[in-house]
């Protein structure tokens, strides 16, 4: 029914979750959403406000009670795989799984040795291996199943950008996911990439009080959801990196 103005009612466009305390649109209802290591935190967070906004959600994560416990909180459209980002022999089984799809993020980071005084007997012992090259070669298998119109978000993080003595390597790695993003945007287009680079999030709390940017408070996963989906919804955002920081790159 629409109103004596003619436009139809905020109902028709809106819906609230109490899982996420902010109103969504359901912009992607019948759309296929991958997270990999969405199964906590920021990639937990991302999965309410992706299925809330009516997507079919596919978790890929380590640990398989993680991924049931987030499958029983997200509800029955979420399906769930039990996978590791830095054991590419499973990528195709995992792609076979899934099928065609709309929208990857991947906030998955394989860990490894960061420091500049550090001992590397390989690169395979590297964040940056870990990290970024683990990323590279899933692209590579998964740009072929993603819908045209689709779109893929790397995260980064602030050290990108504000270095930390003791994680060189994070640098390195961040700015190359960030670099990635830009260079693959022009790559697979008309296929969106972009990426997000938080700073300052509390991943198992809701606004910690901080003095370290201008909101006064920390981000939580439900804000890197909304940015998340945000660059997965918006037809003209690609090559981009949002940064998602209170404020914390004017301090």
């Amino acid at each position: 029914m629409t109103s004596s103005s003619g436009w139809l009612p905020l109902s028709n466009y809106l819906t609230f979750n109490i899982d996420t305390p902010k109103f969504v649109n359901m912009e992607l209802e019948k759309r296929k959403v991958v997270l990999i290591g969405g199964s906590h935190g920021m990639g937990l967070g991302t999965a309410k406000i992706a299925s809330a906004a009516g997507a079919e959600v596919i978790l890929i994560g380590r640990d398989e009670a993680q991924l049931l416990s987030a499958k029983k909180t997200l509800g029955p459209k979420t399906r769930i795989i039990a996978g590791d980002l830095t054991r590419p022999a499973s990528y195709p089984a995992w792609l076979d799984e899934i099928g065609t799809f709309d929208h990857l993020f991947i906030s998955a980071s394989p860990g490894g040795e960061s420091s500049f005084r550090s001992t590397y007997p390989t690169i395979e012992s590297s964040y940056l291996y870990g990290k970024f090259w683990h990323t590279f070669i899933f692209l590579q298998q998964a740009f072929r199943h993603i819908s045209p119109n689709g779109s893929i978000t790397l995260m980064s993080g602030g050290y990108a950008v504000r270095p930390h003595p003791d994680y060189c390597l994070v640098t390195v790695a961040f700015a190359a996911t960030e670099s990635l993003a830009k260079a693959m945007a022009v790559s697979l287009a008309p296929v969106r990439v972009n990426a997000i680079r938080p700073t300052w999030i509390d991943k198992e709390g809701d606004h910690t009080a901080t003095t370290k940017n201008l909101n006064g408070f920390m981000g939580n996963n439900h804000d890197i959801g909304h940015a998340v989906v945000f660059l997965m919804t918006n037809d003209y955002m690609t090559g981009q990196v949002l940064e998602v920081d209170g404020g914390t790159s004017l301090v």
